[in-house]
């Protein structure tokens, strides 16, 4: 199985502000948000919270998938724009931009992955549009992200980077890349784990699960289709 990975980025707020309005998404579906000392990606349900630049990242436990909804919620609530990125399977990476609670933009390099019979107009949803991400970030300029939002050809046996300053090229891990140039905190390390303060995240889908006891998580509810793995 590749990598499964689920970051949201809230722009122009404080970690304070994020952990307040996490921990009221996790409680509005029946869940909570607490800190826990002690805890690596492999703890059950932990969760990783990183500051910088005045930019706030969350980085979620593993098997949870409500990470489109609770960027909703928190861009709602504290009336900003946040971002949720997503690593599928080590496939692609792909986001989903919210100002104040509403889509304004959203990407995926293989859009009809799921679904090769994506109409065109569905296809051109999820194309990325640079110009509105510098609106929403006022930083940023278009020019400065523009070549990261570009489809993917699946039939090129070497890929080359966005940018020469970068890391990546056209693969799952050239969302870091995409990041930095965003000035967004990575709440990951140089050896891939993550980093920042730490917590226990739950809900009524992802099971609060006790490491000693041996259960597992359990998720349940009503997925997108496109977040079946």
């Amino acid at each position: 199985m590749g990598l499964f990975l689920a970051i949201t980025s809230v722009i122009g707020k404080t970690q304070n502000e994020v952990v307040n309005s996490l921990a009221n998404f996790a409680s509005s579906v029946k869940g909570g948000l607490q800190p826990a000392d002690n805890i690596d990606s492999e703890t059950p349900n932990a969760c990783f919270v990183e500051e910088q630049n005045n930019n706030t990242s969350i980085y979620y436990p593993n098997g949870y998938l409500e990470w489109d909804e609770s960027a909703k919620f928190i861009s709602k609530e504290i009336n900003t724009t946040v971002f949720s990125f997503h690593i599928h399977d080590g496939d692609l990476w792909m986001y989903i931009l919210y100002k104040n609670g509403e889509i304004i933009d959203q990407f995926n390099p293989i859009p009809d992955y799921w679904d090769e019979n994506l109409s065109e107009e569905e296809i051109e949803g999820w194309k990325g549009n640079a110009q509105a991400i510098a609106k929403a970030i006022p930083s940023i300029q278009p020019a400065d992200i523009g070549n990261y939002l570009v489809r993917w050809n699946l039939e090129e046996e070497e890929t080359a980077k966005a940018y020469s300053s970068d890391e990546f090229t056209r693969e799952d891990w050239q969302l870091i890349d995409f990041m930095r140039k965003l000035h967004l905190p990575i709440t990951l390390d140089d050896y891939g784990d993550p980093k920042g303060q730490t917590y226990k995240l739950w809900t009524n889908q992802l099971k609060l699960t006790n490491r000693q006891s041996g259960s597992v998580v359990v998720v349940r509810g009503k997925k997108p289709w496109w977040k079946f793995w």
